[in-house]
């Protein structure tokens, strides 16, 4: 339960700090990207206090453990760092990102991609996916890299979270961490 007041009072900061930016800035449009922060206070409203166990599971170099987790006693502001981390909506990055729409008659799913235009940004890459029907996001991917750290993020809602991370240091050995959580 402390996590979960954690993790409000997280995302209400930085709603907060987004609201501040946006009256600062009078002779801009208020549009920007898609929103990751906006999109998990969703998320929590619509299915936050739900009853589900999650199976975590942890891969670091090829060695695999397992647990069972309940919602409500998991840390989500660990869980959902990395992806609040990658958000870009903040209007400081419009034109930094090539946009494109890819429809999908055949599954009938709308893709959203955003791809950096430097390297130099932190979301090189983000992907959501709706339901051509109704708009609803079925799975969002992410691609991060930072001083040669690169994430790799999934989310379907309900299904899976999925966090991948990478990393070849400069001295000592590489790391390779996988964690996911199923919804059961």
């Amino acid at each position: 339960m402390k996590n979960i007041v954690l993790l409000y009072a997280l995302l209400f900061m930085v709603s907060c700090a987004q609201k501040k930016e946006k009256k600062d800035s009078s002779n801009t449009s208020d549009a920007g990207y898609f929103s990751i922060v906006q999109f998990a206070q969703d998320q929590f409203a619509n299915f936050g206090g739900q009853p589900y166990t999650l199976r975590k599971i942890v891969t670091l170099n090829g060695k695999t453990d397992s647990t069972f987790v309940k919602a409500n006693e998991m840390d989500w502001a660990n869980v959902l760092k990395p992806f609040l981390e990658s958000d870009i909506s903040n209007k400081k990055y419009l034109d930094q990102y090539n946009f494109s729409l890819f429809e999908d008659s055949a599954t009938d799913t709308r893709s959203f991609y955003y791809e950096a235009k430097e390297k130099k940004l932190f979301t090189r890459t983000l992907q959501i996916t709706s339901d051509a029907l109704n708009n609803k996001i079925t799975a969002i991917y992410i691609e991060t890299e930072k001083n040669g750290k690169v994430q790799k993020l999934f989310y379907r809602p309900l299904k899976i979270i999925q966090i991948q991370e990478y990393e070849s240091p400069f001295w000592g050995k590489d790391k390779n961490l996988k964690v996911e959580y199923y919804f059961m």
